[in-house]
């Protein structure tokens, strides 16, 4: 019964890390951001911002002194470095959901069967049942958010996407001072959120269903859509040899690489192509075929 215990409470922690500060969930939902400009937590903010300037400058060199276009390029860097690592874990729990699952699956039918051959009560029997049956419905709630529903592949292409054009945008904006600079990092820094990418998500499919085609086209995960019925994206797509030299070297051993995801993204920055394709239209298209050779030569990939 101690295991049975243990697993409840574990659950009931699970369920209980929703809602740990309820004092700041009273805030959020009656003033949202603030009502006032100051709090007590600023002070602490404005430390933590500080030493967040000096650790940008300690990786964008001597040269970083009041030159804040240099700050906001190492910034963003880091901030590339850190989105890698979020995508990174994402994938890791998306691909880690079904085995757990069964593997709580396997527990629950080994307990039950080393129970009952140890004479355990018919209740007892059912409190394992119980258990298992909540720290499952816990998962699978846990694992119901979009963001983590979605294919993996429209994540990477919404935060790349975004990442790409926000560098675009700004870069020849002037930057002249320290207020500048750090609004430009925050909104970069929202690129990677999971509200920004779920948006961008929920976004592309309220457009799709109105058949809002001009809108749909400018959209961070709807490339090309034409007014029609149904709705479908036109397009022309081919094989050839770069493409296929292009898709083993994305995904060595079968997995997608990041790092390699992005080379293309920032490939497809480079050659400033309008609008900007994603990087599956961008290898089967026949209308990138010349600059799909391209970057397959410069990366070795064929002759």
């Amino acid at each position: 019964m101690r295991f049975v215990t243990t697993l409840v409470v574990c659950g009931g922690l699970l369920l209980a890390t929703a809602g740990c500060d309820p004092a700041a969930e009273r805030r959020y939902i009656t003033e949202g951001g603030g009502v006032d400009l100051y709090t007590a937590d600023r002070q602490s903010q404005v430390e933590l911002q500080k030493q967040y300037i000096d650790f940008v400058c300690d990786q964008a060199g001597p040269q970083c002194g009041g030159n804040w276009t240099l700050f906001v390029q190492a910034g963003m860097n880091d901030i590339d470095q850190r989105c890698d690592g979020f995508l990174t874990w994402l994938d890791a729990r998306r691909r880690d959901k079904e085995p757990i699952l069964a593997e709580l699956s396997a527990l629950n039918t080994t307990a039950h069967t080393i129970m009952a051959i140890s004479g355990a009560s018919p209740k007892s029997l059912d409190i394992v049942t119980a258990a298992f049956g909540l720290a499952t419905a816990t998962y699978n709630n846990w694992n119901s958010r979009l963001l983590l529903s979605i294919n993996q592949s429209t994540v990477q292409e919404v935060v790349y996407t975004s990442q790409g054009k926000f560098r675009e945008k700004i870069k020849s904006f002037p930057i002249n001072d320290q207020p500048t600079a750090i609004y430009l990092l925050r909104n970069y820094l929202r690129l990677c959120m999971p509200t920004t990418i779920e948006a961008a998500v929920n976004i592309s499919t309220t457009l799709v269903q109105r058949e809002a085609p001009p809108e749909a086209q400018e959209n961070l995960v709807v490339a090309s859509v034409k007014s029609s019925s149904p709705v479908r994206i036109q397009t022309t797509f081919r094989s050839d040899n770069a493409t296929k030299a292009l898709e083993d070297w994305l995904r060595p051993n079968g997995v997608l690489n990041n790092d390699r995801v992005k080379i293309i993204n920032d490939f497809l920055v480079e050659k400033q192509l309008s609008p900007k394709p994603f990087v599956t239209t961008f290898l089967k298209t026949a209308k990138y075929e010349s600059e799909r050779l391209e970057l397959a030569r410069r990366l070795k990939l064929v002759p």
